[in-house]
């Protein structure tokens, strides 16, 4: 059999049942546990730079120790994708998000008691572990226990909580630092998942693909109580492991085949986020500095964000409807253009009320489609794992894509490009930035484009 090609499975294998028939009140509560969890991911990831005025001015931080601490939860989540995407893996989906949603809960209860920039730090990064993580497992769930006609949009469902995250992250900032303690802030967080863990230990079932294909110890006896709870009959023996299937997660995904993959991947994710994190950072103070308004600036973020809610469940509908490999050259392709006409329209406010939302939608449209292009690229033992080491090269352009655009917006005032020691006469405009900063986003559309699209046959 071809590497990207998977026995078909029997008509009465329970996976077989769960996604042919129409969605269940019970596969509906599970997708609505993970979309509730991306939320508070979102709302985790935003929290420090919506306490980060107030800390500046707190603790006397530069303009440099404030951009290190707003990074330290990046660094998190790169070690949490590759440390515990394997254990969602190798032990199980549910396992793995439990003990995200603790690590988030303490990092940000730490996050509120910290009394130095040290600390702070350390919070962070616990907090961005717990972030990484969840991000390469939870909406693997959805994914799995949705029906094969919804699989797509209940991801993307997953994916477009996380700007309703950032939503109420900025609601509870306004009202926060209106009068009371940055604290709060994490605080709220730190309480978000501390309520939402009891909630998951009772009703977030183990993934039926994981214990029919990874068959841990005592798996039918697990997978007959999760049938149980999803009304599907009961099954006498567990089925034969997947063709090439090995008792080790990292033995098995370091074959050439898989490896080779993963290689096309990190490429994509990387060009992919570099685009992504230039105009999500940049944006909003370009836009303040362009039409002389911080509030026209703080109103472009919201409107990115409601336009990344329409965009992500669209996304997700189209990938249903149309393919994902057609849904993720349109986004990506429409990423490109929209961070282009960015630089045109930065300081047309009229113009922005249009565009604003154009750009969140093909944010998060394209980031639905790149994680079921990821996703699809693995068998199901392996998706956590490939998904979490394959966004983990992505976390290189997220800082990369921020800190050459700062460079090349730089060279506004400098008259030069200045990079490791080295100086190169030039002096763009933002129109001209944005042009450079938009041809990653076609890049990674041609090397998405190669995926392969591992599928049972």
């Amino acid at each position: 059999m071809q590497a990207g090609a998977q026995a078909p499975l029997p008509a009465d294998d329970p996976r077989q049942i769960l996604g042919n028939r129409r969605m269940t009140p019970a596969q509906y509560l599970v997708v609505a546990i993970c979309i509730l969890v991306n939320m508070i991911d979102g709302y985790d990831i935003l929290a420090i730079s919506l306490a980060g005025a107030a800390l500046k001015a707190q603790w006397g931080l530069s303009d440099a120790a404030l951009g290190t601490l707003f990074a330290m939860h990046l660094v998190g989540m790169a070690i949490g994708a590759l440390s515990v995407s394997p254990v969602a893996d190798q032990w199980g989906r549910r396992p793995a998000i439990l003990f995200c949603l603790l690590l988030m809960s303490v990092g940000m209860a730490w996050a509120a008691l910290s009394q130095s920039y040290a600390e702070m730090v350390a919070a962070r990064i616990l907090t961005g572990v717990g972030i990484g993580g969840m991000t390469s497992t939870v909406g693997m769930i959805a994914l799995e226990y949705a029906s094969f006609r919804r699989r797509e949009f209940a991801a993307s469902a997953v994916a477009s909580a996380y700007p309703v995250g950032v939503i109420i992250g900025a609601s509870v900032a306004a009202t926060t630092l209106d009068g009371l303690d940055w604290r709060v802030i994490f605080w709220t967080g730190a309480a978000l998942s501390a309520l939402l863990f009891p909630i998951a230990f009772v009703l977030l079932p183990e993934s039926l693909d994981f214990l029919l294909n990874r068959q841990p110890k005592g798996a039918l006896a697990k997978t007959n109580r999760m049938l149980d709870r999803m009304s599907i009959a009961r099954i006498d023996s567990l089925p034969p492991k997947p063709a090439g299937s090995k008792d080790a997660v990292l033995a098995e995904i370091s074959q050439g085949f898989h490896v080779r993959e993963l290689l096309k991947l990190f490429l994509a994710h990387s060009l992919n986020m570099f685009a992504w994190y230039f105009i999500l950072q940049w944006g909003t103070p370009l836009v303040a500095e362009s039409t002389g308004s911080s509030v026209t600036g703080a109103n472009f973020s919201e409107w990115v964000s409601f336009g990344g809610i329409a965009g992500g469940l669209t996304a997700g509908y189209l990938c249903g409807l149309w393919g994902v490999r057609r849904v993720m050259w349109f986004t990506m392709l429409g990423l490109g253009a929209s961070i282009a006409a960015f630089g045109q329209l930065s300081g047309n406010p009229g113009a922005l009320v249009l565009l604003a939302p154009l750009i969140g939608g093909m944010l998060f449209g394209s980031a639905t489609a790149n994680w079921l292009t990821i996703t699809y690229a693995f068998p199901p033992q392996l998706r956590a794992t490939g998904l979490g080491f394959a966004t983990t090269a992505g976390r290189v352009g997220a800082v990369g894509g921020p800190y050459i655009g700062g460079l090349l917006l730089n060279t506004r005032e400098t008259g030069a490009f200045e990079i490791a020691g080295m100086s190169f006469p030039m002096t763009l405009t933002i129109a001209s930035v944005c042009m450079i900063m938009a041809v990653p986003a076609v890049l990674s559309a041609i090397t998405f484009g190669t995926a392969r699209r591992w599928d049972r046959t």
